[in-house]
């Protein structure tokens, strides 16, 4: 599939029309190119009736956009399948493999197993021989792998000096935990360190546990990260981009 440079113009441009911004000014700021490229484009778009004299799209401009949008949104998912089959991917071997054989891939215990003796949805070519439990490289990977459904729950303490009697309040954020389901449960700060440590609380992440709970949601595991509001704060940015590249993993906030 081809896609010019020009089509992908012309649908920024009438998406940018679509959302309201009309004056070729706005949408030259808007997309970065020059205003004269925006006028160009937009005699172009009124030539085929995409949009009419006064900037607005129409029926037949909807279209071309809807199509278009699609048509990238497939040239995009074809790319990174192509991207895809080509890597290398690390799975531990669960039979002894020589380079060429078909292999199949599952998740177990949050890893990548592969297997010649059961088929799976997912499969791929070994890259070279491999003893049985040794890591093994696998290419030209194709299908879906099963990854169970995982979330996580941001459990928000309050500030130290809101806090009368901590032995208390760690009861409280206790009772919290009990009702919530999780597979690991990771901490940020001291406050979180010392509440999990006086009601006995074995932690899984001790460093990093926003980003390893996401690492785990990957891998099909719920995480439970204990923060306090304070520190929250400085890790919202973090947690916002972690969303934005992980927009499958669903996240909670509660409040103790």
């Amino acid at each position: 599939m081809k896609i010019e440079q020009a089509l992908i113009t012309q649908l920024m441009i009438l998406l940018n029309i679509k959302n309201g911004k009309n004056r070729p000014s706005e949408i030259s700021k808007e997309l970065d190119i020059t205003l004269q490229g925006v006028v160009y484009h937009l005699k172009i778009l009124r030539g085929k009736r995409y949009i009419d004299d006064n900037n607005k799209i129409t029926k037949s401009g909807f279209d071309f956009l809807y199509n278009g949008l699609n048509n990238i949104e497939n040239f995009v998912h074809s790319s990174l399948i192509n991207i895809d089959a080509s890597l290398i991917w690390e799975s531990i071997s669960d039979d002894d493999t020589n380079g060429g054989d078909r292999l199949y891939l599952y998740m177990q215990d949050g890893y990548l197993h592969s297997t010649k003796s059961v088929k799976k949805v997912a499969s791929g070519r070994s890259i070279k021989t491999t003893k049985k439990n040794q890591c093994a490289g696998v290419t030209d990977v194709n299908g879906i792998i099963q990854v169970n459904s995982a979330k996580i729950t941001v459990l928000l303490l309050e500030n130290i000096e809101k806090i009368d009697k901590i032995y208390e309040y760690g009861n409280n954020v206790n009772e919290k935990i009990n009702n919530i389901n999780y597979d690991f449960i990771g901490i940020v700060g001291e406050l979180a360190r010392i509440i999990t440590k006086n009601i006995k609380i074995d932690v899984k992440f001790e460093y990093a546990a926003i980003e390893s709970s996401f690492e785990a949601a990957k891998r099909g595991f719920s995480s439970l990260v204990l923060i306090s509001d304070r520190l929250f704060h400085f890790a919202l940015n973090n947690i916002k981009e972690l969303q934005t590249k992980n927009p499958e993993i669903e996240i909670n906030f509660i409040h103790v």
